[in-house]
């Protein structure tokens, strides 16, 4: 048995416990929590760490297929322009190097902190990386496709999606965006999460291009589907939102992640949640600036704390698969905000998004979530800084 002490614990489940005492089993199941009262007494037993002691984070999008894209595109094109280099480097992709990078920065998310990833998959180049890691996975198989090939486009995915539950990992099949899946797809999609309540996920208004392209079929992102083949005769604009335009396509009391939600508005957030039963919003914060010079407005957010996640997003929009550099951005966006809120985004949150917060999320009995260490805390105003740094202690 392991028992460690440091300034404060935030638990998540309860106030933050100064001078907070956990001590865990080998396999990092928490045993106790003794209450301190603030006050220690010297003890040969105790490991003690000058910071703050916080559950395993939940990375709540990635895109791990993607790790070997880090570095080689361009930030601030836009959604379509953006697309248009990652397709560019994927057709060039070797299977070596995917499978090398899938490793290493699984290891790397490990090493901060993170401890449950919700993974975006479109090939099954994963399966052995999820199947081996440390970390708990829960993949999205991820269907495309706005011709009337849904039948096939389908079928693959469902092969895919067995693939990964072959091997015991969680997995569901998911629709990629409101402007790349038919009707028919839709359908499929929607009438299987509903029989297998399965989770959901969706990129949603990540561009202004999106709700331009339902609104008028004009923009950006109507000029890519034209420059890489994709007919959009038959494809006929809403006159509404992308976010309006495909609500009811999507089953209502399944869990669903709304990812990125750049270009939402409040009104669109609150009647989302009144619709939607288990709607959750996952912020990427810096992978929104890296390719809309963006970020997203947490006020139509913090009314809605309970209903926040975090994600990376991919390495070929981001420069690490850290939730902590996710907290960072967070609080310079928007000053004020407490850290216990932005705690509740990156761990209790998704932990029951995932339906895995009988093991994850907080720091109770009972529960193996990973504890990490954040030094260099500011307990002036208890929040992390810039300078912020993570060591995993189990």
């Amino acid at each position: 048995m392991r028992r460690v002490v440091a300034n404060y614990i935030f638990p998540v489940s309860q106030p933050p416990l100064k001078n907070g005492i956990v001590e865990f089993d080998d396999s990092g199941t928490i045993l106790n929590m003794p209450d301190s009262k603030g006050n220690l007494t010297e003890s040969g037993s105790l490991e003690y760490y000058n910071g703050v002691l916080v559950p395993g984070f939940i990375n709540s999008h990635c895109h791990l297929e993607l790790s070997e894209l880090k570095g080689k595109i361009t930030p601030g094109l836009t959604l379509p322009d953006f697309v248009s280099e990652m397709i560019a480097y994927k057709k060039q992709s070797d299977s070596a190097n995917v499978l090398s990078a899938m490793v290493l920065h699984d290891d790397l998310m490990r090493r901060n902190g993170i401890v449950a990833v919700a993974d975006i998959a479109n090939t099954n180049r994963s399966i052995e990386v999820k199947y081996n890691s440390k970390i708990y996975y829960h993949t999205f198989v991820e269907a495309l496709g706005l011709h009337g090939n849904a039948d096939e486009v389908f079928s693959t995915n469902l092969k895919l999606k067995n693939q990964f539950a072959e091997k015991g990992l969680a997995v569901s099949i998911v629709p990629h965006a409101p402007y790349s899946v038919s009707d028919d797809l839709f359908r499929q999609i929607s009438a299987l999460a509903e029989k297998e309540i399965s989770i959901l996920s969706i990129h949603m208004q990540e561009s202004a291009f999106e709700n331009e392209m339902f609104t008028s079929k004009k923009g950006k992102l109507v000029d890519l589907f034209t420059r890489i083949g994709i007919d959009l005769s038959n494809w006929l604009p809403t006159g509404k939102n992308s976010f309006e335009s495909i609500a009811d396509r999507l089953p209502h009391h399944n869990i669903i992640f709304f990812v990125h939600n750049l270009y939402s508005s409040f009104q669109e957030i609150k009647k989302a949640i009144k619709d939607f039963k288990n709607a959750y919003f996952v912020l990427c914060p810096l992978s929104n600036y890296f390719i809309e010079n963006k970020y997203p407005n947490l006020d139509i957010f913090l009314p809605f704390s309970e209903k926040v996640l975090l994600g990376t997003d991919s390495l070929a929009s981001n420069t690490s698969l850290s939730i902590l550099e996710e907290m960072k951005a967070i609080i310079i966006i928007k000053s004020g905000i407490s850290f216990e809120t932005v705690l509740q985004w990156a761990t209790i949150n998704g932990a029951k998004a995932l339906q895995i917060e009988k093991v994850f999320g907080s720091i109770e009995v009972g529960k193996k979530p990973g504890i990490n260490l954040i030094t260099d805390f500011d307990f002036t105003n208890m929040q992390i800084t810039e300078k912020s740094k993570l060591s995993v202690i189990v």
